[in-house]
């Protein structure tokens, strides 16, 4: 079966990216809205997986992506010896390999570039686009200025490079781990044409 892995960098379009290439093939994306199923991998229990959940659109949830565990614990008020470091990249690693296993879906960060660097049917891109273009995308979204969004998006490429780094022991930019690495600002953000690139290519 197979499966699509989208690494990005904070901004750039890759979400977006991924949900129309879905919708074009019929696939579906698999993304931040996962963690609440994988907290329930992490014995935390349905409640605590639906704290996690609904707070998909508040500031509490962002901070998931830089403290996943530490975060979680505190959600769920869990002792610290109840979750560490390996148990949680255990969760992630078969989560991943589980949803490759059943095919047809898009796989957005989690690592899924080294995680299935072995797996035949697996297709990996990296979205990236010019620092200042994705800083004046960030202060539209969020209505501050450029320099609030450039700072933005400097802190959570931050965060993603330093957990491929902490659990591969990779650059998160190495190029040779991708089929393709598409500059989603030499195409002017255009979606359609981004998806069609990017099937030519698997």
């Amino acid at each position: 079966m197979a499966v699509i892995t989208i690494s990005k960098e904070f901004s750039a379009g890759g979400v977006a990216l991924a949900h129309r290439l879905a919708d074009d093939m019929g696939w579906r994306v698999v993304g931040r809205q996962a963690l609440a199923e994988l907290a329930k991998s992490l014995d935390l229990s349905e409640g605590e997986a639906e704290l996690l959940r609904r707070g998909e659109d508040s500031f509490l949830f962002k901070l998931v992506d830089e403290v996943f565990l530490h975060t979680v614990r505190r959600i769920a008020q869990k002792p610290e010896s109840s979750m560490d470091d390996e148990g949680y990249f255990s969760a992630v690693r078969k989560f991943v390999q589980d949803v490759a296993a059943q095919g047809d879906a898009i796989i957005v960060g989690w690592g899924g570039q080294f995680i299935l660097a072995d797996e035949p049917g697996a297709h990996h891109f990296r979205v990236v686009a010019p620092l200042e273009q994705r800083a004046r995308r960030c202060a539209a979204l969020d209505r501050c200025g450029e320099l609030e969004g450039a700072a933005e998006c400097e802190r959570q490429d931050r965060i993603s490079s330093g957990y491929i780094k902490h659990y591969f022991k990779s650059s998160w930019d190495e190029a040779t781990a991708y089929k393709l690495v598409l500059n989603m600002g030499a195409i002017d953000y255009e979606l359609d044409r981004a998806v069609s690139i990017v099937k030519a290519a698997m």
